[in-house]
């Protein structure tokens, strides 16, 4: 075979091969998504008690992929919603959001259904609220939730799963404002592998009951998240082209030699190396971001623009703007932080 065929299969195999993007958790500490007036000191919880016409998950239960109709023992819906609103309630408490957290009976709005759902009245919320000292409501507005239990498979162990389903408000009575609604979905999963990965043969999954009541707990406790500063974790991506100095960065990111895949991602920066520059500059900024220099972050990502706009690289310059809101709204959340 002669050079000139050599040199075209080269050409081709380096010209088709493509980029890889990886992902990278990092924890960032977030503010409080929910604004409460400032003189806000006691709060009341109160399940709304609606639900929508074809809301009859909790009836049902999944085993091996079945779906069967579930037995009760006892009211088992006014178990759970208490237990995911003393699940808010000890959040909130916990992180000493308000003076004052008190959790109202479960029926003190009666059941109903309805293909719509409006706020409450503030006439409704106001004798409450007078009536408990409270100067805010939040409200459970509908709560649902499903089951289900997998056997073992060739892959993985057995296993049990939770989906809660359920509508926030959060009602200023003063004001006569709904300050939110939020709606939210929540997995709780039990398959006896620990938070290492690690998996335990003599582990006891939880019950349908019980991992209802975990479940339960967990979706107020993550409501709660919304009204105070909290790490959370999220995911940045980073691109690995096929040059093997990309990988070798990729492996120093892995173990969080952050230092060296920069040096490495720094002499692929400048503008002589096209298209793969974009790509650096990229992951320079998020390193710069790992150190939280949300400055220097910003000033890649704007070097890496300029190029993809020279280019013409569409798909980079959809990630780059991404990216570049998202270091906008963690500055924004960074400002909000000093001023709280």
């Amino acid at each position: 075979m002669n050079r000139n065929i050599w040199m075209a299969i080269f050409l081709l195999i380096t010209t088709s091969a493509c980029t890889v993007y990886k992902e990278y958790p990092i924890d960032v500490f977030k503010p409080g998504e929910i604004t409460v007036p400032p003189d806000t000191k006691n709060i009341a919880i109160v399940y709304r008690n609606f639900k929508y016409p074809g809301d009859t998950l909790q009836n049902y239960y999944k085993d091996n992929y079945q779906l069967k109709k579930a037995r009760y023992r006892g009211n088992l819906d006014s178990s759970l919603v208490n237990v995911c609103m003393a699940g808010l309630a000890k959040s909130l408490k916990e992180k000493n959001t308000f003076n004052q957290v008190l959790v109202l009976p479960y029926d003190l709005f009666k059941p109903h259904r309805g293909e719509k759902l409006p706020p409450l009245n503030f006439d409704v919320i106001k004798k409450i609220t007078s009536s408990t000292n409270a100067d805010l409501l939040i409200s459970l507005e509908t709560y649902s939730y499903f089951f289900s239990k997998y056997p073992r498979n060739y892959e993985n162990p057995p296993s049990n799963e939770v989906i809660t389903a359920n509508v926030w408000a959060v009602y200023d009575p003063v004001s006569e404002k709904l300050l939110e609604r939020k709606a939210l979905i929540d997995t709780a999963f039990w398959n006896g592998y620990d938070n290492q990965g690690k998996y335990h043969s003599d582990y006891k999954l939880p019950p349908r009951e019980a991992a209802l009541k975990m479940a339960s707990q967990l979706a107020g406790e993550n409501y709660a998240k919304r009204f105070f500063a909290s790490w959370q974790t999220v995911n940045r991506t980073y691109a690995v082209p096929p040059p093997a100095d990309f990988s070798d960065a990729s492996a120093y990111v892995e173990k969080g030699k952050w230092d060296e895949a920069v040096q490495i991602w720094e002499k692929y920066a400048s503008d002589k190396n096209g298209k793969l520059a974009i790509k650096a500059r990229y992951n320079l900024a998020l390193a710069c971001e790992i150190k939280d220099d949300l400055e220097t972050a910003n000033k890649w990502l704007a070097a890496a623009q300029n190029l993809a706009t020279q280019y013409n690289a569409r798909e980079n310059l959809k990630m780059i703007i991404s990216y570049r809101k998202i270091l906008q709204h963690r500055e924004n959340d960074r400002k909000k932080l000093n001023q709280n």
